[in-house]
């Protein structure tokens, strides 16, 4: 291997492996960093503004008429990332491996069967009646979850589907059962649940119908999403595509999208991935998920060999106001990362003047040590390679004179090692001199 491709290998294996640990460690919280089902709402179900592409038909004369609907919101099913996204969650990130199943849900501080009191049995003759029972173990049973004791909460919900087949609050406990299922890795148990839940939606009245079609719409999402835990992508995706135009808000059905784009990922077929991320930045531009979205496609684009997509994609990042629905933490955490990973990929593919455009635009997101140091150090690499000594020179000079103190110390190293690359510039561009002089003249 000559010198100029170790310097490349070596440069890009030193940047790659940095920067993976940098954005690690600027990850926004989960609670600040979308993913996947991160923006799936609260338990109880709510309303919002119509969809109006989605009006279901009126019911026929005699039978009895259902409310109209609106848009529901999904039941909220905080992953774990994986990612991925990670990037989630069950996420594909960012890309997956495979999609990791539910990850737990924040509750309150440890709750012990002590502090609710011990379980009330339908037997206790203390208790005032069944249903008072059935109630108190409910509630005990939901405290456990919160705490993701998931062995004592299952028992209980279990014991409430059975002793309580006609209760209105059977659709709603057999879809937490299924989602306790889901988190505690029982997977086929949690697909049962969630079908308990759409076969129980057929058959409820009134306002009764309203709420249990809305705990169906999210049963299908889970169910999709535990299609992708046990890594049957194609399902997956045809899952996810067939609630396209379920009458959700918004903020859930590009989410639908954005889970649908790594089924398709994952499963191979990275053209179709492709189509479903630009449909949801098409359909949603004010969603939280847009600039995740947007890396993810960037990504896509540049396995697909597309390299000016996944350019264009990286630079609308930076130019780009953010999306009315990301948190600037979130915004800025998928600057960098798509500039960084899509950078460096450039880099090892030899694509140099791509590369060095972007890592230019990720120089400008923060003055920071940490952050600036380490492209300083690529952007000397780059313009080596590009036999551009002069910025090179002047690179490698600002790196070298920097007073590490206080920094993480492969940080701290940088300074030394762009010195050490001033010394040996000089030879490079004597060799480059003498190699130009021994062609021949036009």
């Amino acid at each position: 291997m000559n010198r100029s491709k170790r310097v490349l290998v070596a440069g890009a294996a030193w940047i790659g492996w940095f920067s993976a640990g940098l954005l690690a460690a600027e990850a926004p919280h989960a609670a600040e960093a979308p993913h996947a089902t991160e923006a799936l709402h609260a338990a109880e179900p709510a309303h919002a503004a119509p969809v109006h592409e989605t009006a279901p038909a009126k019911a026929p004369a005699g039978e009895h008429a259902q409310p109209e609907p609106e848009p529901a919101k999904l039941e909220n099913a905080p992953v774990a990332e994986v990612p991925p996204v990670a990037e989630s969650h069950r996420t594909a990130e960012t890309p997956p491996a495979a999609a990791p199943v539910h990850g737990a849900e924040a509750g309150p501080a440890k709750v012990t069967a002590e502090a609710h009191g011990p379980a009330v049995h339908a037997e206790d003759p203390s208790a005032k009646s069944k249903e008072a029972a059935s109630l108190a173990n409910l509630t005990l049973a939901r405290s456990f979850r919160a705490n993701q004791d998931w062995g004592q909460a299952i028992p209980l919900f279990e014991a409430f589907v059975l002793e309580n087949p006609d209760s209105p609050e059977l659709p709603r406990v057999l879809f937490e059962l299924g989602r306790t299922y889901a988190q505690a890795g029982a997977t086929e148990s949690a697909l049962s649940r969630f079908y308990s839940v759409l076969d129980l939606s057929l058959n409820q009245e009134g306002a009764s119908f309203v709420t249990a079609r809305q705990l169906a719409y999210s049963a299908q999402y889970e169910i999709a999403q535990t299609q992708m835990a046990l890594g049957r992508y194609t399902q997956a995706a045809r899952l996810f595509r067939g609630m396209h135009k379920l009458p959700l808000i918004d903020v859930d059905r590009s989410n639908i999208y954005l889970s649908c784009a790594r089924a398709l990922k994952l499963s191979g077929d990275k053209a179709g991935a492709a189509e479903e991320y630009q449909a949801l930045l098409q359909l949603f531009a004010d969603s939280p998920f847009v600039s995740e979205a947007r890396f993810e496609l960037a990504v896509v684009f540049a396995e697909l060999g597309r390299r000016d997509d996944a350019l264009r994609e990286v630079l609308s990042l930076f130019e780009r106001q953010k999306s009315a629905g990301s948190s600037d933490e979130s915004w800025r955490y998928w600057q960098r990362r798509a500039g960084n990973q899509l950078a460096n990929m450039f880099y090892s593919a030899g694509n140099l003047p791509e590369a060095a455009e972007l890592y230019g635009k990720l120089l400008q997101l923060s003055g920071e040590a940490r952050w600036r140091w380490p492209l300083l150090y690529q952007v000397g690499l780059v313009a080596e390679q590009m036999k551009d000594f002069a910025k090179a020179k002047a690179t490698y000079t600002e790196l070298a004179a920097a007073k590490a103190e206080g920094l993480p110390t492969e940080v701290a190293e940088l300074p030394k090692l762009a010195q050490w690359r001033l010394e040996h510039l000089g030879w490079s561009e004597r060799m480059d001199s003498e190699l130009k002089s021994l062609k021949p003249g036009p």
